[in-house]
């Protein structure tokens, strides 16, 4: 139900030294990320076994808006949806009938996808960022792991294509990997009102953890 829990080769070298790499290469994905006050695109994702077996295949549309808020709608194999106007969180599976309401956790560790939605610090705060990958002219990678020894996930690959967010992906410590991968990338598109806060329907069972 959490799709939250919930992207890749030829490494990026260069004469000067890895700390001058580090710090380059930082400023350069704050700079890639820092114009992201909203998006919208199509995405596919893929969960990975340890052994790189493809095991479940997600499509649908992700939107999101600063600070902490997501609309998450999944299409296919089954409609899911999360929505989430930055205090709240709502898990919605129209197969059961069932919303589930949680407080939402601006959590970078247990929740990449929130670095998209957070404040550019949240990076140098939660991860190290140890390569920078050139997948090929127009294609570069930022690879990150999180500075918590009990984060959920050992690695985090950001990817940019024409300077255009196009995937992100993520490696847990069972060796299982997500990789969502983003087409049709809107950068800074306007929403509507209450836009991200779920209407729930009626009839739904309502499971709350909010108080």
């Amino acid at each position: 139900m959490k799709l939250f829990c919930w992207a890749l080769m030829a490494i990026f070298t260069t004469s000067i030294s890895w700390a001058e790499i580090t710090k380059d290469a930082t400023e350069q994905l704050a700079d890639l990320l820092s114009p992201i006050n909203s998006f919208s695109a199509n995405f596919h994702q893929q969960l990975l076994d340890s052994k790189g077996i493809s095991y479940q295949k997600l499509t649908g549309i992700l939107h999101g808006h600063k600070p902490n808020q997501v609309h998450w709608t999944v299409f296919q194999p089954a409609a899911q949806m999360i929505v989430s106007n930055g205090t709240r969180l709502w898990l919605y599976d129209p197969d059961l009938e069932q919303v589930i309401i949680e407080p939402y956790a601006n959590n970078p560790e247990a929740n990449p996808v929130s670095l998209l939605l957070g404040g550019p610090h949240q990076i140098s705060e939660s991860f190290s960022l140890i390569e920078q990958k050139l997948v090929n002219e127009s294609t570069r990678q930022f690879v990150l792991e999180p500075i918590k020894l009990n984060a959920l996930y050992t690695q985090l690959i950001i990817e940019f294509t024409h300077g255009s967010l196009s995937g992100i992906s993520f490696s847990d410590n069972l060796g299982q990997k997500t990789i969502i991968e983003f087409q049709n990338f809107i950068l800074n598109p306007s929403f509507k009102d209450n836009f991200f806060t779920f209407k729930i329907p009626e009839g739904v069972d309502v499971v709350s953890y909010v108080h």
